[in-house]
């Protein structure tokens, strides 16, 4: 489970406020390649149920449950986790990598850009004076 925490309050009348926080602590080290926090995990019903009543609990025992874990499994998933609409299982399910794809017509097209333009004169040549004494450019 990721920790979190979650309030409620009145703003104007009888607007209500919903507010939630995802607590996070520095990333494990299997997971900091990918970014130095990660959310705080409890990884047994004994955690969730030590943070979900932790106001009758010792403060130090329950902060000691927001610390790096490495019970996180990396592995690649299908595209439809990229569409808010989708959600279930298919989810979760593992895909098969990604294979290069094939390099395009414009892929080529900006790639030669590319090359033209790494390749061009670093320094463009100096202005040669004008018989007036104001510089001119010798192209």
């Amino acid at each position: 489970a990721v920790v979190s925490t979650q309030s409620t309050g009145k703003l104007n009348g009888d607007d209500v406020l919903y507010s939630a926080a995802v607590i996070t602590v520095h990333a494990s080290q299997s997971i900091s390649w990918l970014h130095h926090r990660m959310p705080a995990l409890l990884e047994t019903e004994e955690e969730v149920q030590q943070w979900l009543h932790s106001g009758r609990l010792n403060a130090s025992s329950t902060l000691d449950l927001l610390s790096s874990r490495t019970c996180i499994d990396l592995y690649p998933v299908s595209k439809v986790v990229n569409s808010t609409s989708t959600s279930g299982p298919a989810c979760l399910e593992k895909a098969e990598p990604q294979k290069k794809r094939k390099v395009n017509t414009l892929d080529r097209f900006l790639t030669k850009k590319r090359k033209i333009s790494d390749s061009a004169e670093p320094n463009p040549p100096e202005p040669t004076p004008s018989p007036q004494g104001t510089p001119s450019s010798s192209s």
